[in-house]
């Protein structure tokens, strides 16, 4: 068996396969705006390190949100477009759940893991996830927050890691109570492929049509004034 992972809910544009016998691959890159451009790219590289056609994979596990309006939108229309091509099942990974996932590989140790994702408009993505010996549960469901509301409920009890895109802001909102990391370091398609396979033979399918991005947030475009001249 051999799902495909595909994460692009940050700036993270990451692809991942994973098989039976703990086989995993991977190939990541980090820049903005670059997921529609590199996405292929980097589905076709690890395919080929695992000496596989794009028919030999029996899913695609797409991490669905919440995060960056555009990643979350190129990465599903790809899966979708996967699925539909070679007739193989969808399936949907909450982006917090796997990046709790792939934090818990790193830091076996903490017990809890908050993640804060910018949002934009003062407001942040948060969700509060317990870790079971790599197992990952949802302790607080994700929700949109302001941010000088975020870990209001979290105690200092040097069990709770913070995975956060503005390590210095939420920091300082935190006052310095917790330990934080990037959360780039932990968006990884290998683990979304990972969940996928475990969802997939749990036979937890999404439905191919109807399954679209989990943004929280409506998009929201800015636009300048115009200035007429008399």
């Amino acid at each position: 068996m051999m799902i495909l992972g595909i994460e692009t809910s940050t700036t993270v544009c990451s692809v991942g396969l994973s098989g039976d016998e703990n086989q995993a691959i991977e190939r990541s890159m980090v820049e903005s705006r670059i997921h529609y451009e590199k996405l292929q790219t980097l589905i076709q590289a690890v395919l080929k390190e695992a000496g596989a056609r794009v028919g030999d994979i029996d899913a695609v596990a797409i991490s669905i949100g919440p995060g960056s309006f555009t990643g979350l939108r190129v990465g599903l229309s790809t899966a979708k477009g996967l699925c539909f091509s070679i007739e193989k099942r969808l399936l949907a990974i909450p982006s917090f759940e796997a990046i709790a996932t792939a934090a818990a590989r790193s830091y076996p140790l903490y017990e809890r893991f908050f993640i804060a994702l910018d949002a934009k408009q003062s407001d942040f993505y948060t969700g509060s996830f317990r870790n079971y010996s790599g197992l990952i549960e949802t302790e607080t469901d994700v929700a949109v927050r302001p941010s000088k509301s975020i870990g209001q409920e979290m105690r200092d009890d040097g069990k709770t890691l913070v995975l956060t895109d503005t390590p210095l802001m939420v920091a300082e909102v935190l006052k310095g109570a917790f330990r934080c990391e990037h959360v780039l370091d932990f968006c990884r398609g290998e683990v979304v492929a990972s969940i996928g396979m475990r969802k997939y033979k749990q036979k937890e399918f999404s439905d191919l049509s109807s399954t679209e991005p989990l943004y929280l947030k409506d998009f929201v475009v800015k636009t300048e004034a115009l200035q007429t001249h008399a």
